[in-house]
């Protein structure tokens, strides 16, 4: 399977490097989907299909956000935020298993860990999410 080529490559990496920035510095799926936004804000065009397997395409229609609404206003990758789940499920959880889930990602980002597992109904809904 091809990947769309980026028509202007001097600008694609003026908008990675934008992105990338504005992200904290750090390379990531979330950084390449902005950097891709701003390529395409600035003038830039892509040619051809996109793989497959591309899953930045679904994962913005999911509208991804924090449980916890004053999570959204923390800046920076230092700051301890609570879980990130697609809209469909934070809409679907109860006001006890929002608690719940925030608890548990904020514990291991306590201890260190850049990611909890979920629970398994949390995993079967994110699995399932639109």
């Amino acid at each position: 399977m091809s990947v769309a080529k980026k028509s202007n490559p001097s600008l694609w990496s003026k908008a990675k490097s934008m992105a990338k920035a504005r992200m904290g510095g750090k390379h990531s799926a979330r950084a390449m989907q902005l950097a891709v936004k701003l390529y395409k804000k600035m003038g830039g065009r892509f040619s051809g299909k996109k793989k497959s397997s591309n899953k930045l395409s679904k994962w913005s229609k999911q509208k991804w956000d924090y449980v916890s609404k004053k999570d959204r206003k923390k800046k920076g990758s230092g700051k301890k935020k609570g879980r990130y789940l697609p809209k469909s499920v934070r809409e679907r959880l109860s006001a006890k298993e929002r608690a719940a889930t925030n608890r548990r990602k904020r514990s291991a980002n306590r201890k260190g860990k850049g990611s909890a597992a979920y629970t398994k109904k949390i995993a079967r809904m994110v699995r399932n999410a639109k």
